[in-house]
């Protein structure tokens, strides 16, 4: 059985969640226990009210539903708000709003809110791209569209500094098994990870998928990026290859999401050039370096986005 401190504990938590997950809701206009609206309330809780502005608002966030589900849906969100503001109202009785781990995160939720409303205002209203565009994207990227593959891959990734990424080409340069570098890193104190992978084009950045588009079956590669370095080898492909009339719209939704991307960034960076930052305490002295951009040219994900290998994006020839 948990003790009484664990069961305090998690009842707080708890409550934490409602009051957090409330003010979510009354960032849209709508609070349980304040700015009624008598005429379109769905449901009395004390002196609380739910409104249907509340529940359409819960929906809008979710999946969509099926017209002869919508009745049962909406039952089933009215009855979880009443639980929340039940555990609301207990919460503001018992004064859990003015503790200090409360106030943090009910700060911190209403700031993630206005600056996710901001970078949202900043990346609306792009263009949409062009037939043109589309084609031309399609055709300059054919190992992610007319010629892409599934890759079965072994990836043995590591830290490297200048002389372990030396080590290992020499390494493979005479022939040696990547089992037996693995082995070697390891005895080096060099945390080694990865394994056996299949992944489809869209899943590799285009820094790395052109190389191990044309990689001989078998013959290991040495890819490195800011620190992070890994061993990659083509163990087998499977064509599938995605035609013109299935990949538009899926660039399309990519270049639009590209372009808000770049919309948010560029205004990122203009308010950062305005703004007067100092840093300060543990943090003072020189601004640490900005971060490497992200790569505006990644291909679209038409299943999931993700790089061939963990954190490492850029190829090194050998």
């Amino acid at each position: 059985m948990l003790s009484s401190g664990r069961k305090h504990m998690k009842t707080s938590t708890t409550i934490i969640a409602a009051l957090v997950s409330a003010l979510a809701v009354s960032a849209c206009g709508e609070s349980a226990s304040e700015k009624k609206v008598a005429t379109q309330a769905a449901a009395k809780v004390n002196d609380g009210e739910i409104s249907v502005h509340q529940i359409n608002f819960v929906l809008q966030r979710g999946p969509s539903i099926q017209a002869e589900q919508a009745d049962a849906a909406r039952r089933q969100v009215l009855e979880g708000l009443i639980d929340q503001e039940l555990a609301v109202q207990q919460a503001l009785e018992a004064k859990l709003d003015r503790t200090p781990n409360v106030m943090q995160l009910l700060e911190a939720t209403r700031r993630e809110v206005l600056a996710r409303a901001y970078l949202e205002q900043a990346g609306s209203g792009v263009a949409k791209p062009t037939a043109t565009e589309l084609r031309t994207y399609y055709a300059d990227h054919p190992d992610n569209f007319a010629n892409r593959k599934v890759y079965r891959l072994e990836e043995l990734a590591f830290m490297s500094t200048p002389e372990t990424l030396a080590k290992v080409k020499d390494q493979l340069a005479k022939g040696q098994p990547v089992a037996a570098i693995a082995d070697s890193l390891k005895a080096s104190g060099v945390a080694v990870s990865g394994g056996p992978a299949i992944k489809s084009a869209e899943q590799i950045s285009l820094d790395l998928l052109p190389r191990i588009a044309r990689a001989k079956e078998g013959q290991p590669q040495v890819y490195e990026d800011a620190g992070r370095a890994a061993i990659v080898t083509v163990l087998g492909t499977k064509p599938e290859p995605l035609d013109e009339a299935k990949a538009l719209p899926l660039i399309e939704s990519y270049l639009t999401n590209k372009q808000k991307a770049e919309r948010v960034s560029d205004a990122v960076k203009q308010l950062r050039g305005k703004a007067k930052i100092e840093y300060l305490g543990d943090f003072s002295g020189s601004a640490p370096a900005a971060p490497a951009e992200k790569n505006r040219d990644d291909p679209p994900a038409t299943q999931r986005s993700t790089k061939a290998l963990p954190d490492s994006s850029k190829q090194s020839e050998r």
